[in-house]
């Protein structure tokens, strides 16, 4: 493990662990099992200690006895590995062993040794939704025993959870720090020809997406992606096999707040078009479901996301971190802590010691989150930039002061996250005077979840989310969340029982639009914002109720395993659809001649695509070398090495290289010519 940079390993008795970067350590068996603390941690801009920390507590369950005798192997189980052993990927398997393995992969669920490429516009170091989501389900493919290669921008990474990185170039986006436009690299093609995956997984295609897709189109990446629609690579055909895109970012209304709202329709009928030509689309929510059902997505798959239960949490609540916010711990509600504390002990006898506390009370006694505290935090968790409605925030909490009693301490205001707009917003909280806001920067793991736990209301703005992981994870942490009736936050927050959600002022606008700073409506949506965490504020009861229910009903049902199970149940399905579209029938010997001679249906061609896409697709298209190519490493090679036709400088190139320049020419003096022509007539006309 010496080479694995990317993880640290930690052990508990004869038992190891690994940790991800952004993964939290594996469920404890005993509940009063804490993961250890290696460092103190500190807060950055602040005064909290790490070394208040109390000590992780010891487990009950007493270590594994080594020499203790195994348990035998059920015989149902031996046959079920013998029978996954059968169907192992292998070099040089023959058409109808590879159809067998296929069908046996893509029957039920618990089948390991899938085999899959992902293709990513974006993925470590930078972290966001989408990266954390992507590394979750690298690391559920690697338990679940199936491989993958990830290709993508390139990363100090190698590796991660034992799958490859392979990394390709691009050219920093100046409208987005953080991001790049990468370009294809020639041995992703190679990679997903010579691999032969089971499966290709599209995350958010746009850019590096669409060049991928092109070139499989035109089978650079092997016959194997061809569509079936035609005898021979075509652009717009589509691609063939088991080809999946998931869809993370609504890019469209990114247009809208980035001023650029003419190319929301164009962005649209892109991504459309990009979609179309792959057999599922998995989102997370449903309502992305049906906003993109609505725009002609076809195959839309529900593909949820999860919250880790032993991370996040009301226990996680630290008062050294409220006070390192400046909040002081009122003496009537170190009594009540101090009395619950005394009830769950009484109730479980002296010799028993107390167990971790859970989601939820404890023998009845009320969370802890705001019990008669002289000042409530809000929190907000996410990317620092304007497209996630931040100006929202500010002008609410200007005008908090308004809804709350004459003389009431105006809530703290708590930043966790990094981005672009985090020094605008800094320098806009701090020229004013009566704001109390701290920035906490980025923070992960434990770091995050005592964020979450300490604070008392989350306010999530945004409207361009497809899930809302951290609203999520708010739940999970007992926080009542004030938020706007958008996709993706209503699919998580039911109004007036989990949370608090501002609906748009009228039916004729939308949110990019009416949450622009110069809308008619801002004013009024600041104000309503405004006026629903001042209840929340001043109705301590109503706050921890609402809490309570979003850490125990508003999380069911969503765990890591099954939400990342039901993306490798879409790539199950495509393997499905797939088969039943070519309707494979593999003969493992020579026909009998009267079957042989029976002439195959040609599949019509799909009409529509013009003369010079065509030619277009005709002249892009790969073709095989005339001659077997010694040491080569693909068509790049082969292309650079075609000394037998003169190379790329033989006649027929040179000749068509200077009739394109003599065309370009010629264009360019009739365009001159054009020019003084009118410049003469205009001072003709000019003259007395």
């Amino acid at each position: 493990m010496s080479s694995y940079q990317t993880c640290s390993i930690y052990s508990r008795g004869n038992s190891s662990h690994i940790v991800y970067p952004l993964t939290p350590p594996q469920t404890p068996v005993s509940q009063a099992y804490q993961s250890p603390t290696t460092t103190p941690v500190k807060h950055e801009n602040t005064k909290y200690d790490g070394d208040s920390v109390p000590s992780p507590l010891s487990s009950a369950i007493p270590d594994f006895d080594l020499n203790s005798i195994p348990e035998e192997i059920p015989d149902d189980e031996r046959a079920q590995d013998e029978i996954s052993d059968r169907y192992i990927w292998r070099k040089g398997m023959s058409e109808a062993e590879k159809d067998e393995r296929e069908a046996w992969l893509c029957e039920k669920r618990d089948r390991k040794g899938l085999r899959i490429v992902i293709v990513t516009e974006n993925f470590l170091p930078k972290v966001d939704g989408v990266t954390r989501t992507l590394s979750r389900l690298l690391e559920h493919l690697q338990s679940q025993g199936h491989e993958c290669i990830l290709l993508g921008p390139a990363s100090t990474l190698s590796s991660y959870a034992s799958h490859p990185l392979v990394g390709t170039l691009g050219i920093p986006l100046v409208v987005y720090p953080g991001l790049k436009l990468n370009f294809l690299r020639p041995k992703f093609l190679s990679i997903i020809r010579d691999w032969e995956p089971d499966v290709v997984h599209f995350v958010d295609p746009i850019w590096l997406g669409a060049q991928t897709i092109l070139a499989m189109e035109l089978g650079w990446a092997g016959d194997k992606w061809l569509s079936q629609e035609s005898d021979s690579p075509t652009m717009g055909k589509g691609l063939g096999g088991a080809v999946v895109a998931s869809y993370h970012t609504n890019l469209a209304t990114y247009a809208t707040l980035f001023g650029l709202s003419f190319l929301t329709p164009i962005i649209w009928a892109f991504q459309s078009s990009l979609y179309s030509k792959l057999l599922l689309t998995l989102c997370p929510s449903p309502s992305t479901k049906s906003m993109l059902e609505s725009q002609s997505f076809n195959g839309v798959r529900l593909w949820p996301r999860g919250v880790d239960l032993s991370q996040f949490g009301p226990h996680k609540r630290d008062e050294a971190l409220r006070a390192s916010w400046g909040i002081s711990i009122p003496e009537n509600k170190e009594k009540m802590l101090l009395e619950d504390t005394k009830y769950v002990l009484e109730k479980q006898g002296m010799m028993t010691p107390p167990l971790t506390p859970w989601n939820g009370p404890i023998n009845g006694a009320s969370i802890p989150h705001g019990v008669d505290e002289d000042e409530v935090v809000l929190l907000y968790v996410g990317r620092i930039s304007w497209e996630k409605n931040l100006q929202l925030i500010l002008s609410a909490y200007s005008l908090l002061a308004q809804f709350l009693p004459e003389g009431s301490l105006l809530p703290k205001l708590v930043f966790v996250g990094d981005g672009p707009a985090r020094s605008d917003l800094e320098a806009r909280c701090s020229a004013e005077k009566n704001w109390d806001v701290t920035f906490m920067g980025h923070r992960q793991g434990e770091e995050l979840a005592k964020c979450y736990a300490s604070a008392d209301i989350f306010v999530f703005p945004s409207f361009t989310e497809t899930f809302g992981q951290v609203v999520l994870e708010a739940l999970a942490s007992g926080l009542p969340v004030v938020g706007l009736d958008a996709e993706g936050t209503r699919d998580l927050v039911t109004h007036d029982q989990t949370g608090l959600l501002l609906s748009l002022p009228t039916k004729e606008t939308t949110w990019p639009h009416a949450c622009k700073s110069d809308s008619p409506y801002f004013q009024e949506l600041s104000s309503s914002y405004a006026e629903m965490i001042s209840t929340l504020v001043m109705d301590g009861k109503r706050r921890r109720e609402i809490g309570r229910r979003g850490s125990t009903e508003g999380i069911k049902g969503y765990t890591w395993w099954d939400a990342m199970e039901a993306c490798v149940d879409g790539y199950r399905e495509s393997m499905r659809i797939s088969r039943s579209r070519r309707n494979l029938q593999v003969i493992p010997h020579s026909p009998p001649e009267e079957i042989a001679t029976i002439p195959c249906p040609v599949p019509k061609s799909r009409r529509g695509l013009s003369l010079v896409n065509r030619v277009v697709s005709r002249r892009l298209a790969y073709k095989e070398p005339r001659s077997p190519i010694k040491g080569g490493r693909g068509r790049v090679r082969w292309m650079l090495s075609k000394k037998d036709e003169g190379g790329w400088l033989s006649m027929r190139t040179l000749v068509k290289i200077i009739m394109t320049l003599c065309l370009f020419y010629a264009l360019w003096r009739h365009h001159i010519s054009q020019i003084t022509s009118d410049s003469l007539l205009e001072a003709g006309k000019s003259r007395p």
